[in-house]
């Protein structure tokens, strides 16, 4: 079996190197691959893993010269400016967590460090390396959003056929968490886009009805990109429903918020009242349509026990996780408690901290990634993932040309719908997230480069 896996690597690794553009931008398209799992001569692997490895290999020597040449200059200036600098001390920090877990949980700390940590920042480097213009990144984006669908539809099927779980709609993953963690981002990415290239017809009011109802908002709009967008926002957005997380909605709600005050204060593109009107009603039947469907099908449980901190409702367990996970930052605030070490500590401690046995024995993690990434890389691995982060928010003053500004604005509008759903759950620490979160970084620092 080592010698296919072998082969596999050589295959993709050659058809990288001699088209790197298509099948680079391919990668991008096979996140949930990493449900695919084997061992190569004992050491675990995923399969998005491997082609990751696979793609920075044959881009490395691709691109040798201009990453000597990259090497040579990092050193100049003041590195700390540099966002390579930070994903840099990000992999060190979580390099040190795997030596403070117990030598018995050790193999699970490299585990989560090299498929959660280190492929992903190589995924980073070779997006950020990759884009050379604004269609790069869209095409990076666009296989993303692909996958996306994907898994989008299997939750619709599963709806339409009641293979739910609590429920909710799961796709291929084991909660309906991850599968909204996945594909949130996704849908604000297709409805923005679908918005930017919406045509509203200029047209005597009867022939709206029956005709048209878009006009052309910029040259670069296209009628054919907007059905196509708008297909994948509602078959997205549809699945985003079923799965019932709220902390997605919350995300979202954000995100469009962030855009909204882009699109109307800042944008070049900005329209008049009248404009914005007709998108906006245009959306607005879209989207109750869409709810009147899947709504009343949703667990109506779930919504009126959201602010019921007993009886086992989902706030309830989330009030008990951040206080366990509070404790535990308290007892430990400078190292954290190590890579993955969450689950073990709740076991073992949850009940003494609550004074009473908590509603879950087992719990993965704490439901909140700022407090995830400050237990299990300590307090300065969670300083350089918030400067991560304002990084990534900041590129928003950059000077770049209106249309790569455009799709930066797009990208931190995805970036807020992580972070917002981080407050209540925990993306990023998962194969799957932590590639969506560096490829989303990846194409805005690509975008705002000189």
């Amino acid at each position: 079996m080592d010698i296919t896996f072998i082969a596999i690597f050589v295959a993709w690794a050659v058809l990288v190197f001699h088209y790197p553009r298509f099948f680079t931008i391919l990668l991008s398209a096979f996140f949930p691959l990493y449900l695919l799992k084997f061992e190569f001569y004992g050491i675990p692997f995923t399969f998005v893993e491997w082609l990751t490895y696979a793609t920075a290999f044959a881009l490395l020597i691709v691109y040798r010269k201009k990453a000597l040449k990259w090497f040579d200059e990092f050193f100049e200036g003041n590195i700390f400016i540099k966002i390579e600098f930070w994903v840099f001390a990000f992999f060190i920090v979580n390099v040190v967590a795997v030596f403070i877990v117990p030598a018995e949980a050790r193999n699970q700390a490299l585990g989560i460090l090299k498929g959660w940590i280190f492929a992903p920042i190589v995924y980073f480097f070779v997006v950020k390396g990759f884009i050379k213009n604004l269609a790069d990144a869209r095409r990076l984006l666009d296989a993303y959003l692909g996958s996306a669908v994907v898994l989008s539809v299997i939750g619709i099927y599963q709806y339409m056929h009641g293979i739910l779980i609590d429920n909710r709609v799961t796709g291929l993953f084991a909660s309906a968490n991850y599968l909204a963690f996945f594909i949130a981002p996704a849908f604000v990415y297709a409805a923005i886009l679908a918005w930017q290239n919406i045509r509203v017809i200029e047209m005597p009011w009867w022939k709206k009805v029956f005709i048209k109802l878009f006009r052309k908002e910029v040259d670069e709009t296209n009628t054919a990109f907007f059905f196509a967008y708008l297909g994948c926002a509602l078959i997205t957005g549809f699945a985003l429903t079923a799965t019932n997380s709220y902390g997605a909605f919350i995300g979202v709600i954000f995100a469009a918020i962030l855009y909204s005050i882009y699109h109307y204060c800042f944008s070049p593109w900005r329209q008049n009242l009248h404009s914005s009107v007709q998108k906006i009603v245009i959306f607005a039947v879209l989207l109750v349509a869409f709810l009147g469907l899947i709504v009343p099908k949703l667990d109506a449980w779930k919504f009126n026990t959201l602010f019921t901190f007993k009886d086992g409702t989902s706030s309830a367990i989330r009030l008990e996780t951040w206080q366990v996970a509070g404790d535990l930052i308290v007892k430990n605030p400078v190292m954290g408690i190590g890579l993955g070490q969450f689950q073990n500590e709740y076991s073992a401690h949850a009940e003494e901290i609550l004074g009473r046995a908590p509603v879950r024995s087992e719990m993965l993690h704490p439901h909140n990634v700022f407090m995830t990434t400050w237990l299990y890389t300590g307090i300065i691995g969670l300083f350089i993932f918030l400067a991560i982060l304002f990084q990534v928010f900041m590129l928003l003053k950059n000077k770049n040309s209106d249309v790569r500004k455009r799709l930066i604005v797009v990208l931190a509008a995805m970036m807020l719908v992580i972070v917002m759903h981080g407050f209540v759950d925990t993306p990023f620490w998962k194969n799957d997230l932590a590639m969506q979160f560096w490829l989303i970084a990846g194409c805005a620092f690509g975008l705002s480069k000189k």
